[in-house]
């Protein structure tokens, strides 16, 4: 049995792995909207405010930034529990 085992072992380096790149497809899909939701969501928030108080894209630019710093630290977060998953 102990034979066997060396045997499947010893195969699977060789075969390529089709799961590893579904994976990878999910993963960079799961960034692109991390980081393209808060952004989005910031930009029609501020200029929606700036509507209805009639300010010239002042929260428009503040919603944007918070995004967009939303948007990284979320991208982060998920990248650095990949990584620790990997491990």
């Amino acid at each position: 049995m102990r034979r066997y085992e060396l045997m499947v072992e010893q195969k699977e380096p060789n075969k390529p792995n089709k799961s590893s790149g579904y994976e990878a497809l999910v993963l960079i899909t799961q960034l692109g909207l991390t980081l393209a939701t808060p952004i989005v969501l910031g930009a029609v928030a501020g200029h929606w405010i700036d509507g209805k108080l009639g300010t010239n894209m002042i929260f428009l630019v503040i919603l944007l930034v918070l995004g967009v710093a939303a948007g990284i630290t979320g991208a982060y977060t998920q990248i650095t529990s990949v990584v620790k998953k990997k491990k």
